[in-house]
């Protein structure tokens, strides 16, 4: 015998974090985003955030975001993706 359940979670509005880059000092960065970022100066002056993933280095710039998802995984969104994304 087999069953299907449909499930709907308790809370079906799930809260993702976001921050924004906006050239903060390291200390002033959430911890989950120490644990995967790291700032430098790029070829240009400008400075980048740069995103480490097991797919290889993201370049975050001044005010983009950084979303860490529910399975604490991160992702960068520009600003206008955000809005379009998501629901603040």
């Amino acid at each position: 015998m087999n069953t299907v359940l449909q499930l709907r979670p308790r809370q079906p509005a799930a809260t993702l974090i976001a921050w924004q880059f906006l050239g903060q000092p390291l200390h002033q960065w959430p911890s989950w985003v120490q644990a995967c970022c790291s700032l430098r100066s790029g070829m240009n002056g400008k400075l980048e955030l740069r995103h480490e993933r097991r797919s290889g280095t993201q370049i975050v710039y001044m005010e983009e975001w950084l979303v860490k998802d529910l399975d604490g995984s991160v992702c960068f969104y520009t600003a206008a993706e955000l809005s379009r994304d998501f629901e603040v």
